[in-house]
């Protein structure tokens, strides 16, 4: 009885198991990532133009969203015409430029926009190091983080494969998963992310190559980023 009840949830179940199971706390085979890298711009997308690209991209859409709502036809009644004379004003340029920066620094940060990484990896512990920020990961480990723009982010790290990965997910926010892996042929380091879910940089995904740096590796350098 209730026999045919039991598959979907069942389905439901097992979809949730996997759903929460974390990564890897190893690779599947022996994978190194320690080094210090420096970025080949030849072979990596060119995130600050990307980025710019987008940002563009939002400011005329958010300009036509504006004409729409006052009916298309360029009219303006009197007190938008004292809100945008209000914004010519010196004071007011140098605000919106202040909040220009600001929004563009969460967006590299966001990005992870770095020349070089320094990567630490000793048995499951790995520390990831760039020029916005440091940090520190247990592989096959779940915890909960803040993102960038404040919502807290449900967080997975671990190995898939022979690829380091880092998932945050908020509920109803955006979202990222990070990828580090060796390309074989070559020796290098490649760093993709991807966004999705509510922000403006969803559907954003950028694919970089590293070099590794010969010698020695730098040591830290305790000024650059914040440690999480």
């Amino acid at each position: 009885m209730f026999l045919w009840l039991r598959a979907p949830v069942l389905l439901l179940f097992v979809l949730a198991v996997v759903e929460a199971a974390a990564y890897d706390a190893l690779p599947s085979r022996a994978v190194d990532l320690s080094g210090h890298w420096v970025l080949n711009h030849a072979q990596s997308d060119n995130v600050e133009r990307m980025l710019s690209e987008r940002l563009a991209r939002e400011r005329e859409r958010w300009r036509r969203q504006m004409e729409r709502w006052h009916g298309g036809d360029g009219v303006l009644s009197q007190l938008d015409r004292d809100s945008l004379d209000a914004q010519t004003t010196r004071a007011a340029r140098e605000r919106a430029q202040r909040r220009r920066e600001r929004e563009l620094a969460l967006y590299r940060r966001m990005l992870n926009i770095s020349p070089t990484l320094r990567i630490e990896q000793d048995g499951r512990r790995i520390e990831i190091a760039s020029a916005v920020e440091t940090r520190r990961f247990e592989a096959g480990s779940r915890s909960q983080v803040s993102m960038p723009e404040g919502q807290l982010a449900d967080l997975r790290a671990g190995w898939n494969g022979e690829s380091f990965v880092i998932e945050r997910k908020t509920r109803n926010g955006p979202s990222v998963v990070e990828r580090f892996r060796l390309l074989r042929k070559t020796g290098q380091l490649e760093y993709q992310m991807t966004w999705r879910g509510q922000t403006e940089l969803a559907g954003m995904k950028v694919r970089r190559i590293f070099d590794r740096r010969e010698g020695a590796v730098a040591p830290r350098e305790p000024s650059v980023g914040p440690v999480r």
